[in-house]
């Protein structure tokens, strides 16, 4: 993001911004598009280890399933805390390595090691620790690599740069889905284990560590941040009182956000928890897990997850032109519709290969979600405080998902009687509100419509 000016800070910020204005019609290079998401790929294999097996290795050892959602607290419940805390500490952070990479690196060195564990784990208690301290890891990583983006890119680009985000998330997925297909049927490793998770689960995730390591240390050896210009160390609140005036100062289009991004994420809770295993158990009705066809509907469960992620790459790849041409708002809602009517139409399958029809619902509705709600956001923040906005804007994912894991093990065992095919119809019906929401939500000027100088312009604080 290229630096606001204030009245404080000297020519050479002056300098640097006149450039930034030259630079933004210029677009960013394949090289640095590419070095720049290596890590953030690694780092969402990791995530999408989580997503396609964290259910089954926590069932394998014993886990039910109205007890999956307390179990997966972890994950929002790092988010909301290590997000805005991670986000400001990197707005205000001046090193020689950059003041996003830091963390980027060190939360997917711990991350890494926390995969190589968390499959070594003998006891439920053990894997729930391990998948705790992981997802805390995780975040510390993911929280600056969103306005990592707005750093790196001038407001013209931003949209491009979410999008292949959500382009590398979808990708990161799809590998970590695919794997224990290919460690069975490639390098035949066993379909099962007397240990309680299986030998090819536990080889996805070492292959999924080493991946994460490598892209993180790529990352930060071959890319430099912009030159940084801080705020005197007076002119800086401290870390916990600057958070708390932003979440009192909401930028306008967070607020507007807001709901949406709670009834998505809530939406999306419901597949993270209950879609490997509603696919094995409900649709293609596997009766015991101690038969090695349950471990083959697990590893199909994965490969349709696999399959919507790989939707999710085209579709990422054309967000940037329909949002031109239609609006972001408008495309956010409509591929939220999309995943509505994918998940709902679960409910009429009973065979393999219609669950792909579904998918692509799923895939397009999930690469909308990755991009344009980030790319929408980022365009109304000041400079020095993307790192702190971005975090406390991952609270509106993570609190709808805190309320899912201490509450929705009541309503599965009661209302839906423990059906995980159920629970996804439900994150449809959230989804579809979502999408209905997005419609209130007034379209902004798309970047670049008034000039590269007013696209720069600073956010009104």
């Amino acid at each position: 993001m290229w630096p606001v000016l204030h009245p404080q800070q000297d020519k050479t910020s002056f300098n640097l911004y006149s450039h930034a204005i030259a630079m933004d019609l210029e677009p960013p290079s394949l090289r640095l598009l590419i070095t720049m998401n290596l890590g953030f790929w690694g780092v969402q294999i990791g995530n999408g280890l989580q997503t396609a097996h964290a259910s089954a290795v926590f069932e394998s050892l014993g886990a039910e399933a109205s007890q999956l959602p307390m179990l997966w607290l972890g994950a929002p419940l790092m988010g909301l805390i290590a997000q805005p805390i991670v986000g400001e500490l990197s707005d205000r952070t001046v090193s020689r390595w950059g003041k996003r990479q830091p963390y980027f690196l060190g939360g997917a060195v711990i991350g890494a090691a926390m995969l190589v564990a968390m499959p070594m784990a003998t006891s439920l208690i053990q894997a729930v620790v391990l998948y705790w301290l992981l997802q805390l890891a995780l975040n510390v990583s993911v929280a600056p690599s969103r306005p990592f983006v707005g750093d790196l890119l001038s407001p013209a680009h931003r949209t491009l740069g979410y999008a292949l985000q959500g382009f590398c998330i979808g990708l990161g997925t799809i590998c970590a889905a695919g794997l224990p297909w290919i460690l069975e049927h490639v390098f035949r490793l066993e379909p099962v284990s007397h240990l309680g998770i299986p030998d090819v689960i536990r080889g996805a995730y070492w292959v999924g560590a080493a991946v994460c390591l490598v892209g993180s240390l790529a990352t930060f050896w071959a890319v430099d941040e912009p030159a940084q210009v801080s705020l005197a160390d007076e002119a800086r609140l401290p870390m916990l009182e600057a958070i708390a005036q932003a979440i009192t100062a909401l930028p306008p289009i967070m607020r507007q956000l807001a709901m949406v991004q709670a009834l998505s994420w809530a939406g999306i809770y419901c597949i993270f928890l209950y879609l490997p295993n509603a696919i094995a158990l409900n649709v293609l009705a596997t009766p015991d897990r101690s038969l090695a066809s349950y471990t083959h509907r697990v590893e199909w469960a994965g490969l349709c997850i696999a399959f919507y992620n790989l939707v999710c790459l085209g579709v990422s790849w054309a967000i940037p032109s329909l949002s031109q041409r239609w609006g972001r708002v408008t495309v956010h809602a409509c591929c939220l519709m999309a995943g509505s009517v994918g998940l709902l139409s679960l409910l009429l399958v009973h065979s393999r290969y219609p669950v792909l029809l579904s998918m692509v619902g799923l895939g397009i509705a999930w690469a909308s979600i990755l991009a344009i709600p980030y790319s929408l956001l980022m365009d109304d923040l000041a400079e020095g405080q993307s790192g702190v906005y971005m975090g406390i804007f991952n609270g509106f994912i993570t609190l709808p998902q805190i309320a899912m894991s201490l509450g929705f093990g009541w309503v599965m065992k009661t209302m839906l009687q423990d059906n995980r095919l159920w629970a996804l119809a439900l994150g449809g019906i959230l989804l579809g509100l979502a999408a209905l929401l997005m419609l209130r939500v007034p379209e902004p000027a798309r970047a670049g419509e008034n000039g590269a100088i007013s696209t720069l312009a600073p956010a009104p604080k």
